[in-house]
């Protein structure tokens, strides 16, 4: 299978009437999905491109997933666009990427009108689809098939490329690493901007499984899918398991919970287990440029609990020091990995895209460590340390001890200019805690010189539209505050 898209035709012999895709009770059918996405790349091949590139620019549902099926079965490059994007963010990231094809909701029609590429809304594309021909072939090896961005949260974002091959080989992580069968159903609650649950949407058809669609999050409709029909997997990220506790929803369904994006809560994992009993709970850590690294399974969350787990079946991990070689286990360094599943570059910025790369090695500079048992544990970004009199500090190691306090929901740690120490640690806490109970615990728990000497609560957090906490608006929250 060269194509993420490959195995449709044979699902649609060999289970035609099994579900494909679930949403608002509507049903599309293996049958019916294979020739609708054949359809769509047969569109795709009638267009003249420089690029072969679409932005996509759809709310959550199937026809998201169809444009984008379509474009990759036609050899083109789905750019996926965030409807949330003000103005001046959307004609920069469109500029940066070049697509020939915007295909867009009705809603986004004023805000597209000086753009170069043509324009397809969402009212017109069935009869942009209306027609006999079949698609052409697409010739290219290994072309790229989505470009994203990186979240931003600490920089201006990056968009980046894939190519099939590296997607069609992380497939493999949800059969040898998660013992999927392809009879799975799989919930995806979030939105597509976030390459989480769009992975999830694309893996779970590659597999044969059926895919259920939430338009918009919500704690109401996750219940209501899991109650009505057998989700077996849930894909999440930690905000929303931690908003169905909130919630105090309850369910004893046996579901599996997927999650990404940031380590869980210790409370977090006893509440689900205490309101969900029979279900799992697995965290992956990856990376937009390198895919999974690693994975924590259930039966290792006791005991290892606070690291990430070990590598996937098809990843190798090294952590480096400062002089390039191999560290003993237990010792911090820059992690590294090897896999087939690398992302192909920055889009025209060479420069940023030799940082990642170091012959078959990459990393985004993860300051990490590997115990005996090749567990990893996430220690920080090396862009993220701070600088305290000299002292290396990673906001992580201190984040990691104030959540598992009782009462912080979630934790922000990052540096603070000041004229004399360089900077200071300021830390930014969301939950009934109060200041001098955090203040104890991290005499307790931190060297001295690593204990916040800023501290600010918030009622709510800023996220970015992967669901991660944005550092860099909560740093402007803080300096507005303290100005």
């Amino acid at each position: 299978m060269n194509k993420i898209t490959d195995p449709y035709d044979q699902h649609a012999k060999q289970h035609p009437d099994r579900p494909a895709i679930i949403i608002d009770g509507m049903t599309i059918f293996y049958r019916e999905w294979a020739k609708l996405v054949l359809q769509t790349a047969a569109a795709f091949s009638q267009e003249s491109s420089v690029h072969q590139r679409v932005a996509i620019f759809l709310p959550n549902g199937h026809l998201f997933l169809q444009v984008f099926a379509g474009a990759s079965t036609a050899g083109w490059a789905s750019i996926v666009g965030d409807m949330r994007w003000k103005q001046e963010e959307m004609e920069e990231r469109l500029h940066e990427t070049a697509p020939d094809i915007i295909v867009a909701d009705e809603s986004m029609r004023k805000y597209l009108h000086n753009q170069p590429a043509k324009i397809i809304l969402s009212g017109e594309i069935s009869e942009w689809l209306f027609h006999e021909n079949e698609c052409q072939p697409d010739e290219t090896d290994n072309p790229s098939f989505y470009i994203g961005f990186t979240s931003g949260s600490t920089g201006k974002p990056k968009a980046f490329s894939r190519s099939h091959r590296s997607w069609v080989e992380s497939f493999q992580c949800n059969r040898t690493d998660l013992s999927m069968t392809g009879e799975e159903h799989v919930l995806l609650p979030g939105s597509f901007v976030n390459s989480t649950f769009l992975y999830g949407a694309l893996s779970t058809l590659y597999l044969g499984g059926t895919v259920y669609i939430l338009r918009k999050f919500s704690t109401g409709r996750v219940m209501d899918v899991m109650r009505h029909y057998p989700i077996s997997i849930m894909y999440a990220v930690p905000t929303m398991i931690q908003a169905l506790i909130n919630g105090g929803w309850e369910e004893k369904s046996r579901v599996t919970f997927l999650s990404t994006g940031a380590k869980l809560l210790p409370s977090v994992k006893h509440m689900v287990k205490k309101k969900f009993p029979y279900a799992s709970i697995y965290e992956f850590y990856g990376a937009s440029e390198l895919s999974y690294i690693t994975v924590l399974k259930e039966q290792e969350q006791a005991e290892y609990g606070d690291s990430v787990g070990k590598a996937v079946h098809n990843v190798e991990i090294i952590i480096r020091g400062e002089d390039g070689n191999e560290v003993p286990p237990n010792e911090k360094g820059i992690l590294y990995v090897k896999s087939k599943m690398l992302f192909d570059k920055y889009l025209d910025n060479g420069e940023e895209t030799e940082k990642v790369f170091d012959g078959e090695w990459a990393t985004v500079h993860d300051i990490a460590k590997k115990d005996k048992d090749g567990f990893i544990y996430i220690l920080g970004r090396q862009n993220d340390m701070i600088l305290y009199g000299g002292m290396n500090i990673y906001p992580q190691e201190i984040e990691k001890v104030l959540k598992k306090i009782k009462g912080v929901e979630e934790v922000v740690v990052f540096g603070v200019n000041d004229e004399y120490w360089g900077e200071k640690v300021a830390a930014c806490i969301k939950g009934d805690v109060t200041v001098k109970s955090l203040q104890a615990y991290c005499l307790e728990h931190l060297t001295a010189y690593k204990i916040p000497r800023i501290w600010r609560k918030f009622d709510r957090f800023p996220y970015t539209s992967s669901g991660k906490v944005s550092r860099k608006e909560l740093r402007k929250w803080l300096e507005a505050e303290q100005a």
